[in-house]
This record gives structure tokens, sequence and C-alpha cells, in this order.
């Protein structure tokens, strides 16, 4: 089940990111461990205060994290290919699970779940971007039904800025 963070869940969030910090850095990726510190506590409490914090809960505890954005993402303007759709999309950022659930499936049930968030808001594509070398994130995005639909470049780094982007349509 998703669920609204609050500030009060401030903690819980910023440690189920940090785990998926040193994940990544296990399986020698930059993403979320360049010097800038992305993503860190003021972006989360950006996204809790701009309500699009979300806590993903199974058996009332809370192992998953994403933030679903419904304002167009600078990131998105320019692709090296093509979207699907030029229509309103939400976007997925910051999704991350605790490291005592991993390859349990819970990125796909967090995805699926999103979709309907989106829906209710009368929204019908979400875009979604991850690191070439996150094999498990892209795995997760390809079973959850996306499509690749090309490359972007991340607007606040320089460094290892590529991510591979997929969309997905909704049906209404």
């Amino acid at each position: 089940m998703l669920k609204l963070a609050t500030q009060n869940d401030l903690e819980i969030v910023i440690e189920i990111i940090n785990d998926a910090k040193l994940y990544l850095k296990m399986q020698n990726s930059k993403q979320w461990n360049l010097d800038d510190g992305y993503p860190d506590k003021n972006d989360i409490l950006k996204d809790i205060n701009n309500k699009s914090c979300y806590l993903y809960l199974e058996n009332d505890e809370i192992i998953g994290t994403m933030s679903i954005i419904f304002t167009p993402d600078e990131n998105y303007y320019d692709i090296d290919g093509k979207w699907l759709t030029n229509d309103t999309y939400a976007s997925i950022h910051r999704i991350a699970v605790k490291n005592t659930h991993h390859c349990k499936g819970v990125g796909v049930k967090m995805l699926l779940e999103a979709e309907n968030i989106v829906k209710n808001n009368n929204v019908f594509s979400i875009k979604i971007d991850t690191h070439k070398i996150n094999i498990p994130m892209t795995k997760t995005i390809l079973k959850s039904g996306y499509t690749y639909c090309g490359i972007i470049t991340l607007k606040r780094s320089n460094i290892d800025n590529l991510r591979d982007a997929y969309e997905k349509k909704l049906a209404k």
C-alpha cells in the first residue's frame, strides 16, 4: 500500500534512501553517489512538503519510498530518442526499497500502485529514468510494463548525467 509521507516519516525515508545509496555504490554505480549528496534531506523534505513523497507499506511495515510528481520535469524536455506521448504525465523519482526487501518484487508492486494514484489525478502517462548500470531498477521498470524511449541528460550535474528514460501509457 502506498501512502503519503509526512514530516514524521523523514528519518525512515532517509534511511531507505541511504540503503539504496549504499546498494548502488556496491554495484559500482555513481548514481546517488556523487559529491552533491543527491538525494539528500532537503530533497526529501521538498517532496514531503509538496505532497509527492510516498511510503510503501507491507504488513504495516514501511519498506519503500518513491516520489510521484505531477509537474513537468525539466530533465525530460530533451531526449535522445522519442517519448511515447506528448501528453500530461507524472514522473517517478527517488524510488528505493529497504535492503532487507530487495529481490522480492517490491519495486514492481510500488510502480503498479503508483498507476492508481496517477490515474486518480486524471493523468494517463508515467515517465521514469535510471542509470544504465542500475540493472535491478531497469528490470523493475521493464517488468512493470514501461517502454524504453531513449536517453535524457540530467541538468543538476555534468558528471555521469546520462539516464535511460522510459514511459508507460495508462488505460483511461
